[in-house]
């Protein structure tokens, strides 16, 4: 569990109560971190801060002087932007691994961005803020902003004589609590800050569910009671498109074999959506709506892209036009990170949120049997059941999985489905071009980036 910085200066007798207590009413007076406010007034100094850092990261400490004497050719790997982006420094590259001075070590996917995009693996220190700061205006020129600090109030109004008139009024303040240079209110509680490495949304994603509403006890509990609301709406729309997978079995294809009995014919059209009534016309005010997504546009996009998050925004785009929920994660060795997604019901700081293991039955395993794609049924399993908690929307009829693979490895999963409706069948084909065109853009960008390197 986290140590609170003041508790652990205290442990160490680093400090006194009162030489916390004064800093944290400097804290609470400019709004700054209280790391920030002992190291000015003297009360410990910048090493001392990192060594708590490193303690709580469980890393190593990139000391000032590690962060101003950096050869250009290890700049030259992690692109300005990224820099920026995720508050990070290279500090050094040896025997292969890109060392790292980072704000939060912890950073999941800033560690594998960087890792995708140089092909090193990473070692991570942590850095105090502002040295970071620093080091990234002097390195790549580019400044982060400052906020202004709040100034104490005025000196008291002078007594005024018996009938004088009384000054115009002055604008009233605003109701909103007075924000200081960490963007937190400055009469918040102090023993609730300063705690590292936090989630900046505020921790754990919201509750998708009515707290006084029972947990489903199984998958087809929880996808029942999300269908409940639409029996009366009549009968899907049929599609045309081919049989999908019987309900009991989801569609499996394996690398290298013949298309299964019940396999879709391939083609570049899009499965057709039903067309709104004709007679219902829209609110006034309303948007147009969006031309229907091609493989000629989407190719357009793929080629223009200079990052890994436009390649990503790409694929999101095109699958959510064919599909109520797209999301991408992020393959790793023993697990898969949520990196965003598109739709009804999905918010992208949940996605991020997601991890799923892979020693364990889920979804996810199911390119480590040899498939290289998944259509069908959710299989009622643990690790499924907390993925679509953590997802914050209920299980679907059927879910499409297809990997992004790269040098013949699954670097990401394109997840996507179409919440209760099973009537469309997913034409296969169609999303393997899609993420063959992905895969070769993020290829370009991975030798873009080796070419500033050599």
């Amino acid at each position: 569990m986290t140590q609170k910085l003041g508790d652990w200066l205290r442990g160490k007798g680093k400090v006194t109560e009162e030489q916390l207590q004064r800093a944290l009413h400097d804290k609470a007076f400019f709004g700054e971190r209280l790391g920030n406010s002992l190291i000015k007034l003297g009360l410990i100094d910048e090493d001392t801060l990192g060594a708590y850092l490193a303690e709580q990261a469980r890393t190593r400490y990139a000391p000032a002087l590690r962060l101003e004497n950096v050869p250009p050719e290890v700049l030259a790997a992690v692109p300005a932007r990224l820099a920026a982006k995720y508050c990070i420094v290279p500090i050094a590259i040896e025997g292969r691994r890109l060392h790292l001075a980072m704000r939060d070590p912890k950073d999941l996917i800033a560690l594998d961005e960087i890792a995708f995009l140089t092909g090193l693996p990473i070692e991570p220190y942590v850095a105090t803020e502002f040295r970071l700061i620093r080091a990234i205006d002097r390195h790549y020129h580019i400044s982060l902003g400052t906020k202004t600090i709040p100034v104490a109030p005025g000196p008291p109004e002078p007594s005024r004589p018996k009938g004088a008139p009384r000054p115009a009024a002055m604008a009233q303040p605003s109701s909103e609590p007075e924000m200081g240079l960490d963007g937190l209110p400055l009469n918040a509680d102090p023993g609730d800050l300063d705690q590292p490495f936090m989630d900046s949304t505020g921790g754990a994603p919201p509750p998708a569910m009515d707290p006084a509403e029972p947990v489903p006890v199984s998958l087809e509990a929880w996808r029942g009671r999300a269908e409940a609301p639409m029996e009366n709406q009549g009968p899907p729309p049929t599609s045309g498109r081919g049989a999908v997978a019987p309900a009991g079995r989801p569609a499996r294809r394996t690398r290298g074999a013949g298309a299964p009995a019940d396999s879709l014919p391939a083609g570049d059209g899009p499965p057709a959506r039903p067309a709104p009534a004709a007679s219902q016309p829209g609110p006034a005010g309303a948007e147009p709506p969006r031309p229907a997504a091609t493989m000629e546009a989407l190719s357009s996009r793929l080629r223009q892209a200079e990052t890994r998050d436009e390649v990503f925004d790409a694929v999101l785009d095109f699958t959510v036009d064919q599909f109520k929920r797209a999301a991408l994660f992020v393959v790793q060795q023993d697990r898969v990170l949520g990196w965003s997604g598109r739709g009804a019901g999905l918010q992208p700081s949940r996605v991020r949120n997601v991890i799923v293991p892979l020693d364990r039955p889920s979804l996810f395993v199911f390119f480590r049997t040899g498939g290289d794609y998944f259509y069908g049924p959710v299989p009622d399993l643990p690790a499924n059941a907390k993925f679509y908690l953590d997802l914050g929307c209920p299980p679907p009829a059927r879910v499409l999985l297809v990997p992004l693979t790269i040098t013949d490895k699954p670097a990401v999963i394109l997840y996507s489905d179409n919440g209760p409706d099973a009537s469309m069948a997913p034409d296969i084909e169609r999303y393997r071009r899609l993420l063959k065109k992905a895969a070769l853009a993020l290829e370009v960008l991975i030798l873009r980036n080796k070419i500033m390197m050599v």
